[in-house]
């Protein structure tokens, strides 16, 4: 390998010599870690641009040193997070996930340095943002979690001529990697946008994302219709049989999605059904007979009975081929279920107890709310939050989820829904009866604006 960094520059720059090089150049990576960063980041640069065994190998080379640099030499990581990035962005951003779930309180820098990353400017990703595009599920994990700890109330304000910051970059990123979720076509990408109305972490640019449900659906409907192979392509990709554990697990999410939003927003939906003491046990019922006339075909749903030791998952979706996956129900009342209760259900229950009995790898723990409440949540700040409601509650479990998925090597997926089952709330006051005297005269009145 070169010690001249402007060797390595100039390979980087002239890409058949880099595509030529580029897998002794991994070899050497393997073994060896230049000292200069500079050298590092063009060696790197070149690795990228070679065929695609040699990317799968850089691929799990970058995940290795990552993760084994990022606690201890945070400044050796970022060359190699970088990388990891741009050759395999779903999984990297994972093990980000991960790390601003373990560390709260870096989680703004962290975000402003990797952000910048995917800055033209500043780094080549190109394969990054073409990714993005074309997995929208992925854009819908990215941002909120960046709107979260990039929060436009703190965003950097100018006046006059000012210097570009990190934070000015971060700020353009973010607000691009909106704009690329709804300019993405398709229905998932629309479904997408739509809970991103409706997110906990989004509520200061809700608007936005409901001006960009309407527009993305006008676009929809302005559309050219179809071809065949666009409508076999759709079909295979979201009404098929799954052929894996993975796509079972996403298959059930999915399913649990679709319920939760028949009884949360449609007209004739199931809110308010359930008694604030309804049993689990009708709960596990309900949800079965939901899944089940859901299932298209695609999954057979068995139901455990309530027994004293109760000791597999209330439901299970199976799959010939694809395996089992775990769901574990709990309704939330008043009197049902603290956090510590529900991280201790998560982790030594479906995790440790259920998921083991099923030989199941993925697991789903459903939340049916059927009366208001709220609940207590330590911020990263150490504030605690005592009205923090279902949104702020599934935010922390499935932080809780992301960090057993990592740690765990037993467990592929791992999944808390929740659905607000809870009555309709009214709106505005009911009308005070007139009184005798004022009578005649609120006859006359005038009417009030909009009747």
């Amino acid at each position: 390998m070169p010690h001249d960094w402007r060797s390595l520059s100039t390979i980087a720059a002239l890409e058949p010599a880099a595509r030529l090089v580029a897998g002794d150049l991994v070899a050497r990576l393997e073994r060896t870690m230049p000292r200069n960063k500079d050298a590092l980041a063009q060696a790197l640069a070149i690795a990228a641009q070679g065929a695609e065994e040699d990317r799968a190998r850089l691929a799990e080379l970058s995940a290795r040193r990552t993760e084994a640099l990022w606690d201890n030499d945070r400044d050796s990581a970022w060359p190699w997070l970088q990388t990891w990035l741009r050759s395999d962005v779903a999984t990297a951003w994972s093990f980000v996930e991960s790390a601003l779930a373990a560390t709260p309180q870096e989680a703004r820098g962290v975000l402003v340095r990797i952000l910048g990353f995917m800055d033209e400017d500043h780094f080549d990703v190109t394969a990054v943002w073409k990714e993005l595009h074309r997995r929208p599920s992925l854009l819908g994990r990215i941002i909120p979690i960046v709107y979260r700890h990039l929060s436009p109330h703190e965003d950097p304000r100018h006046e006059g001529v000012y210097e570009v910051s990190a934070e000015d970059q971060a700020v353009d990123v973010r607000s691009r990697l909106t704009r690329l979720l709804e300019q993405t076509e398709g229905p998932e990408a629309h479904a997408i946008l739509q809970a991103m109305a409706t997110h906990a972490d989004l509520e200061a640019v809700r608007p936005f994302f409901r001006d960009a449900v309407r527009r993305h659906g006008e676009a929809a409907a302005e559309a050219a219709a179809w071809t065949p192979a666009q409508i076999v392509a759709f079909a295979d990709e979201h009404e098929r049989d799954p052929r894996g554990p993975d796509e079972l697990f996403r298959l059930a999410c999915n399913r649990l999605q679709a319920i939760r939003h028949d009884i949360e927003e449609r007209d004739f939906g199931n809110r308010g059904i359930f008694p604030a003491t309804t049993p689990e046990l009708t709960l596990q019922r309900y949800f079965a007979g939901r899944l089940e006339r859901e299932s298209r075909g695609r999954y057979d749903v068995t139901r455990e009975e309530e027994v004293a030791d109760h000791k597999e998952p209330d439901i299970r979706i199976r799959h010939p081929q694809a395996g089992v996956v775990s769901i574990e129900i709990k309704p939330l009342d008043t009197g049902r279920y603290l956090i510590a209760e529900l991280k201790d259900m998560l982790e030594t229950q479906l995790a440790g107890q259920y998921m083991r009995a099923v030989d199941s790898r993925h697991g789903i723990l459903l939340l049916c709310m059927i009366k208001k409440r709220k609940w207590e949540i330590e911020k990263p700040d150490g504030i605690v939050d005592r009205s923090a409601g279902l949104p702020d509650l599934l935010r922390v479990l499935n932080d809780a989820a992301t960090a057993l998925v990592t740690s765990r090597p037993d467990i592929d997926g791992l999944m808390v829904i929740g659905i607000d089952a809870t009555a309709w709330e009214k709106t505005g006051k009911a009308k005070a009866p007139a009184k005798p005297g004022r009578r005649a005269k609120a006859k006359t009145a005038a009417p009030a604006e909009g009747t």
